[in-house]
């Protein structure tokens, strides 16, 4: 059973957030948990993007009245819930609020079966799971949470407050080959490694190959899905979205605010800040900052 909580306790709350907001109702009423708006539990708090979200679904909702409502600034329906939240943003503040009162607090622990080099510099506040294995001279920094059957090898170097989630692979060599005299295929030597900013999170069952002389590099704040290969020598700015089933070839440069939608980016390839590379996507030229590029070859979409 979720904790009952006071709508004053989450007014106080959102005020600490710096947020503009507009509150209707009675501070002393209680929720009893939180619901989605499409599967709404009486005496709960819930959220909408927009009016037409909650428009679409009114007939349903009116039949059991929505105790706390976290809705935009422009929401026209707040008579119709028992209290409501008006803000600019509320994804942003139904999450912080769900953060602060209804989830787990994250505890410093480390699991069984790993192995962890003596060189390993792991910093206080390193969450760590079970059976990971961490390299030589790898650094981890303070806050950072690891999950289970994760591999990081020699070199690599991981941020303050960043989440590597289950069966990430960080730091194995990269898919580089020479051809010798005789036609054979030689794996070329990666000397490089990886390094990863502050507040990074990489997705379970990620890999991220180290460079071949230079770092394969995740800017600070960015974040990469499930399933995703960055391959060697890879540069990703700060705040990159990338999601699942990504590939990112050899050397490519992804900006500042990019976000890479389940694509596939050929080697070499320049993808400059602010861009958005549509779903299923095949970069093979280089993008001009801000643009939208969808399809396969991918194109800049124009929208007028």
């Amino acid at each position: 059973m979720m904790k009952k909580l006071e709508i004053s306790k989450i007014i106080e709350f959102t005020n600490t957030l710096n947020e503009l907001y507009t509150f209707v109702g009675n501070e002393k009423d209680e929720i009893y948990g939180f619901s989605s708006i499409f599967e709404y539990k009486p005496n709960t708090i819930t959220w909408v993007r927009s009016n037409s979200v909650f428009d679409d679904k009114m007939a349903d909702y009116l039949q059991k009245p929505i105790t706390l409502l976290i809705a935009p600034l422009d929401f026209k329906k707040e008579k119709e819930c028992l209290n409501c939240i008006m803000t600019e943003d509320p994804h942003r503040i139904f999450f912080s609020i769900l953060k602060e009162f209804y989830s787990e607090k994250e505890k410093f622990s480390v699991g069984t079966n790993n192995t962890i080099s003596p060189s390993a510099k792991i910093s206080k506040g390193v969450s760590l799971g079970y059976n990971c294995f961490i390299g030589d001279r790898v650094e981890i920094g303070e806050g950072t949470q690891i999950y289970n059957n994760v591999v990081i090898h020699h070199d690599v170097k991981i941020g303050q407050n960043c989440l590597i989630q289950s069966g990430a692979v960080i730091g194995e060599d990269g898919f580089g080959f020479l051809t010798r005299k005789d036609g054979a295929r030689e794996r070329v030597v990666h000397l490089g490694s990886v390094t990863i900013g502050d507040n990074v999170e990489i997705g379970a069952n990620t890999c991220i190959s180290r460079g071949v002389m230079g770092d394969t590099m995740i800017g600070n704040g960015s974040k990469i899905d499930n399933l995703c290969h960055i391959a060697h020598n890879v540069k990703i700015g700060k705040n990159a979205f990338v999601v699942a089933h990504t590939m990112v070839g050899g050397s490519v440069n992804i900006g500042d605010n990019c976000w890479v939608a389940s694509a596939v980016i050929r080697n070499g390839i320049i993808i400059n800040e602010g861009v958005m590379v549509g779903l299923g996507a095949v970069v093979v030229k280089d993008v001009e900052a801000g643009s939208v590029v969808v399809g396969n070859p991918a194109k800049k979409f124009d929208n007028s």
